[in-house]
């Protein structure tokens, strides 16, 4: 397959976006975009010990609401920007604990490249690998960090 896929997740997005529309638009291929759409208040929400139970389940739907509707902007302005490209996208927004396993599913589908955006370099890598690391292990494409 010579699709391209790009991966949404954490911050530094603009530069795979840029680099994979450029590479499509060059070589006209297909992209899908793979948006996992999270946030670290959760964590909050489900760890505070303060706050009773209806207030928590408030906090957590509140926040949901709004990365959803984050996602959905983004997802819009990706499409009207491929759009002007001339550009075939599919988006594909997921909600997930586990970012690494979804990743890896999508991307064993067959993409020849794989963009996404450069992670922050752990306290301790030797313990925890970035996703990057894990497509470079378990899946053909070429994976692409920016």
């Amino acid at each position: 397959m010579n699709d391209i896929l790009i991966i949404l997740n954490g911050e530094n997005r603009e530069n795979a976006v840029a680099k994979a529309f450029s590479t499509a638009q060059s070589d006209s291929r297909k992209v899908k975009v793979l948006q996992i759409l999270d946030s670290g208040l959760y964590h909050y929400a489900h760890n505070d010990l303060v706050a009773p139970r209806l207030s928590k389940r408030t906090f957590l739907l509140f926040i949901r609401e709004q990365v959803l509707e984050q996602g959905r902007i983004e997802a819009d302005a990706l499409s009207e920007r491929a759009g002007k490209m001339g550009i075939s996208l599919e988006i594909d927004s997921v909600e997930t604990d586990d970012i690494t396993s979804t990743v890896i599913a999508e991307a064993r589908k067959g993409y020849e490249k794989i963009y996404l955006p450069k992670e922050e370099k752990k306290l301790f890598p030797i313990f925890k690998k970035t996703i990057a690391q894990h497509l470079k292990r378990k899946v053909p494409g070429r994976v692409i960090s920016c």
